[in-house]
């Protein structure tokens, strides 16, 4: 398995894999989500990776910046979206994403990042309650226990929460 930066060029491959990842219900948004995310240019940027074995896309996962409206030393990112083809999942594709995510944003020097998912499954990670409940996002959670975070390096948790907008692709109710 090979994991490289996803390119424009990979966009119907990405499109395909969520498709198939998701339930009906579910793909359309996420497919809209990733097609947006692909063109917006954010500093710092968007940064999205996908995982190719025998030269064909099985995974994607997408990390945005986040921005903090009342610290402007910390700097974080969320993950959304996370698919990996049926076909391949459960063979450690997903983990492998996220853990070459975790590493590029840490020698980026980002303080934060933080996820909106299974907290069994994110927690395996280091994504943890206590510090996602320090980063409130834009809109009420349908499930707030699923709202994790982790520190990249030695930041200090903020005794009070912090707000924080996302880009315009993710700045939408129904997202969350």
């Amino acid at each position: 398995m090979n994991i490289r930066f996803a390119q424009e060029t990979d966009l119907d491959s990405i499109q395909k894999v969520i498709e198939t990842a998701f339930s009906d219900e579910e793909n359309k948004v996420i497919m809209n989500l990733v097609a947006e995310l692909a063109k917006e240019t954010t500093i710092p940027s968007i940064k999205s990776l996908i995982a190719e074995k025998d030269n064909q896309v099985i995974g994607y996962v997408s990390y945005s910046p986040i921005f903090l409206k009342s610290d402007s030393t910390i700097s974080g990112y969320i993950l959304a979206p996370l698919a990996v083809s049926p076909e391949h999942q459960k063979q450690g594709v997903g983990s492998n994403l996220i853990n070459s995510g975790i590493d590029m944003l840490t020698k980026d020097g980002v303080s934060v990042l933080v996820v909106y998912g299974d907290p069994e499954y994110y927690g395996r990670f280091g994504l943890k309650e206590e510090v996602g409940r320090s980063f409130m996002p834009p809109y009420p959670l349908e499930y707030p226990f699923g709202w994790l975070g982790m520190t990249l390096k030695d930041t200090a948790i903020p005794d009070t929460p912090i707000k924080f907008e996302c880009v315009a692709a993710l700045s939408k109710p129904d997202m969350w």
